[in-house]
Parts: structure tokens; C-alpha cells; sequence
């Protein structure tokens, strides 16, 4: 398997971090997302990654559909559970931090544009966005130890809370319980291997 990535993407460190944890090899490719013809356009007609290139040339791309077909595939160790109730409770926890990154990356590219040119309104709706998820987020995570095994849920949520951490490390402030959870996995191998600089 070759996986399609950017150093900082959240949403492949996602995919990353699943495959540690499943202990699969899988080669890296850095993409250049700036390039029109980067390597994965022509494997996704978006030009979005992560982008999963499969050993039988199939092409699996969106990363909460990439950890799918990990899952199904090799289901050994489980990132989902298998009550039906807490595999939802997951995929939701999965979905609520896939909002925060979009959220973040939001807020971050209208922070990038000139003063004059940025939108207040957004600015503010974006950054409300990831305070209430990072909110929610906290009060889950008060039940979490650090030792316990990750799903995709907890997954999700460390590539989320680490791409606030990068790029917008003000907003985690508040949320002092949720980053020392963050901060108790930085020795786990899946998590250290995959934090971005």
C-alpha cells in the first residue's frame, strides 16, 4: 500500500495513525497539493488527500472511508467496537473532530489573507466551531487514560487537537484538561511517529 499525504495533514494523519496502531506497512508519499498535477489528482478527481493507493491499484480516498476499508480488512486490533451503540458513539466522535479540522484549517486560511481582506463573520464562525468541539471534546476526554488501547474516535480527535496545536495554539488554551490528555500520548509510538512539525 503507498498512502498519498502532506507533512501536515490532519485528515491523513488520521490514516497514519490507524496504520501504526494496526501495525500495517505502508509507504509514504509527500504530495505537493500546490502543484495542479500533484500525484493524487489523478487518483482523486478533487485533488484532496490522503489517498490510499491499494496493491491492486484500487484508489481509496476521504480518510474516514480510508480507516472504513482498513477496518474491514484488517479488523486485528479493532479501532471500532463492536456494540453497535459505542461504534456509533465513535464514528460520531470521529465525525465531531473531522468538523474541528475543518473548522481550524478555515480559520486558518482567512487568518492568512491580508487584514483588509478578512472576514470578521467567518473568522468568528470558524473559531466558535472549534472552541465547541474542543469543549465537547474536553468533557470526553475525562474518561480516556492514556494507556488504553485507541479507536477511530480517539484517532480523529488526536489529529485534531494536534493540527489546533499547530496552527492555532491559542484556541486549545482553554482547554487545559484536553491538551494534557493530547500531551500524555506524545510517547505513543503511532502519535510521536506522526506529529507534525
Amino acid at each position: 500500500m503507498r498512502l498519498l499525504s502532506t507533512p501536515t495533514s490532519p485528515y491523513a494523519r488520521k490514516v497514519h495513525i490507524a496504520l501504526r496502531e494496526k501495525n500495517l506497512p505502508c509507504e509514504i508519499e509527500i504530495v505537493d497539493l500546490r502543484d495542479p498535477e500533484h500525484a493524487g489528482k489523478e487518483q482523486n478527481p478533487l485533488g484532496k488527500i490522503p489517498i490510499l493507493l491499494c496493491n491492486d491499484g484500487e484508489a481509496i480516498y476521504d480518510s474516514a472511508v480510508i480507516l472504513q476499508y482498513l477496518e474491514l480488512l484488517h479488523p486485528q486490533p479493532p479501532l471500532l467496537p463492536s456494540d453497535p451503540m459505542e461504534k456509533i458513539r465513535c464514528l460520531r466522535l470521529e465525525a465531531l473532530a473531522d468538523g474541528i479540522m475543518d473548522a481550524t484549517i478555515a480559520w486558518v486560511q482567512e487568518h492568512r489573507r491580508s487584514k483588509d481582506c478578512q472576514d470578521p463573520g467567518l473568522l468568528k464562525k470558524q473559531r466558535g466551531k472549534v472552541q465547541d468541539g474542543l469543549a465537547f471534546l474536553q468533557t470526553q476526554s475525562r474518561d480516556w487514560s492514556p494507556d488504553s488501547p485507541l479507536d477511530l474516535g480517539r484517532i480523529a480527535a488526536i489529529a485534531a487537537i494536534g493540527y489546533v496545536d499547530l496552527r492555532a495554539p491559542e484556541l486549545l488554551v482553554p482547554y487545559a484538561d484536553l491538551h494534557r490528555w493530547y500531551q500524555s500520548l506524545r510517547d505513543r509510538p503511532s502519535v510521536a511517529e506522526t506529529t507534525p512539525q
